[in-house]
């Protein structure tokens, strides 16, 4: 799916008053970058992925697959917002996004979950999710899907977690990964990993079926990470 030609394209572009992003495309790679000066913006771009290389200076390799210029202008649009949401800044509107995803997918062959906070916000537990993270099992099915929200181009992996990912945005980011390496659940099952996905639950919410990670699973994942408010509430559900 990547491109091999060695032309190489480049697009700069402002994202915001202290933000601007450029990219440049050489051969099967995307070199996405932010520069800016603002202290917020620079944790929140390391939080959501992006390398540090300077002062103001922040990278992200990708993948050529797709329109990446056209991808890099839906970026520019929407990465203040991105950032201030991850920040909780700025609402995050993730059930405009879990919609619209429930709507593309419908009958596409998709097998999927949705794992994360925005399994927990679809059981009705307290939380507020600042993306959607989902496992699918076609990455590339779900760019064709959201071709026109995407804000990251699909992207094979090395060294990660899984082989490939993608990010759109529509009210909030959500991102996808497909082929998740076993490893993941070694030492303990993970809840965005195969052993999850060979036992979903499924929960109603807005009179749709959504595929979710067990949530004995998120419970262990959020134990580990320390996150106690979290544990505290997922304990409270399943008390109830």
């Amino acid at each position: 799916m990547e491109r091999r030609d060695t032309e190489v394209h480049r697009q700069e572009l402002s994202a915001g008053d202290e933000l601007v992003t450029s990219v440049e495309i050489r051969g099967p790679h995307a070199s996405f970058e932010v520069r800016t000066t603002n202290a917020l913006y620079q944790e929140r771009l390391v939080h959501i992925g992006y390398h540090r290389q300077n002062d103001t200076q922040f990278t992200r390799t990708l993948s050529n697959t797709g329109d990446v210029l056209r991808i890099h202008r839906r970026l520019a649009l929407h990465l203040e917002e991105i950032l201030r949401q991850s920040a909780r800044m700025t609402p995050v509107r993730w059930e405009q996004a879990l919609t619209e995803f429930l709507n593309r997918v419908d009958g596409a062959g998709l097998d999927w979950f949705l794992y994360g906070s925005g399994a927990l916000a679809v059981r009705g537990i307290n939380v507020d999710p600042g993306d959607l993270d989902l496992y699918v099992s076609d990455a590339y099915l779900v760019g064709d899907l959201f071709d026109d929200l995407l804000v990251e181009p699909v992207t094979e992996m090395k060294g990660w977690i899984a082989d490939r990912g993608g990010r759109a945005f529509l009210g909030c980011l959500f991102e996808w990964m497909a082929g998740v390496h076993p490893d993941v659940d070694d030492p303990a099952p993970h809840e965005q990993g195969p052993v999850a996905a060979s036992r979903l639950e499924t929960v109603l919410w807005h009179g749709r079926e959504v595929p979710v990670a067990p949530l004995d699973l998120q419970l262990a994942v959020a134990q580990r990470r320390g996150l106690h408010d979290r544990v505290a509430k997922i304990r409270a559900a399943t008390a109830t």
